[in-house]
């Protein structure tokens, strides 16, 4: 892979992998379109290294607090909304890897993203902090995080709507959301580990670095949408490249 393609494809895994317009469906239906093998299995878990660090970065503070106190309440939320996704995901890594390459399921799960993302505009303004979510509340957001293994549906979607129609405070909702995330890319680059050895590691050292500066930038402004009522705004995205996807196919 050339260092140019490696660093558009990290910046374009970084936008995708945080906005919630589904990094996977757009991969596949790229694929699809254009007869793109798409990029390795080792370079995709070096962008989302890339995107994990970004993550860590952006909520230090709050990372930091939950290594402070691992025990805390926040701390618990967490590991019980992670629970649905390590099944799903352990899941789809071993038996259904196959069953996830159709460009019109893709664009089928877009177009229900969308219309997800659509039901916050009525969403009212949660007043749930970390210490008032529930365990309910978690495990819920950790089956929509479960679910977005389906390419087409977002994990940063899904699981911040999920959030927001559970009450939680936008913030929160937001911050939850992409804390949830570290398990479940931590978990992805242990089990793809060994293939990333043997791969050359400029494309993938540029392809992460790119996927952390893009992603840190587009998970700031994801918060400040968030924080701002205004997540439902990504909706018609969704549904124009899904359905645009599936009229081209039935053409």
């Amino acid at each position: 892979m050339a260092i140019s393609e490696a660093i558009a494809l990290g910046v374009v895994q970084g936008v995708t992998e945080f906005l919630p317009i589904s990094s996977s469906g757009h991969l596949v239906i790229l694929q699809e379109l254009l007869r793109w093998k798409g990029p390795s299995l080792e370079f995709d878990v070096a962008v989302h290294i890339g995107t994990l660090f970004a993550i860590l970065v952006v909520l230090r503070k709050r990372i930091w607090s939950l290594i402070r106190d691992p025990l805390a309440y926040p701390s618990r939320l967490i590991l019980l909304g992670t629970l649905p996704t390590a099944v799903a995901g352990l899941i789809a890594h071993f038996f259904a890897r196959r069953a996830f390459e159709s460009g019109i399921l893709a664009s089928t799960m877009l177009i229900l993203t969308g219309f997800y993302l659509w039901s916050t505009r009525k969403a009212p303004q949660g007043k749930k902090d970390a210490l008032r979510t529930s365990p309910l509340d978690a495990l819920l957001v950790g089956i929509a995080q479960g679910l977005s293994v389906l390419p087409g549906l977002s994990r940063s979607g899904l699981t911040i709507a999920t959030g927001l129609h559970r009450g939680l405070e936008r913030h929160w909702a937001g911050e939850f959301s992409f804390l949830l995330a570290i398990p479940a890319l931590v978990g992805a680059a242990i089990l793809e580990a060994p293939r990333m050895a043997k791969a050359p590691i400029l494309p993938l050292a540029m392809g992460t670095v790119s996927a952390f500066l893009s992603g840190s930038l587009a998970l700031l402004f994801l918060l400040k949408v968030v924080r701002g009522g205004k997540l439902y705004r990504f909706a018609p995205y969704c549904w124009a490249v899904g359905i645009g996807y599936t009229v081209l196919v039935l053409l």
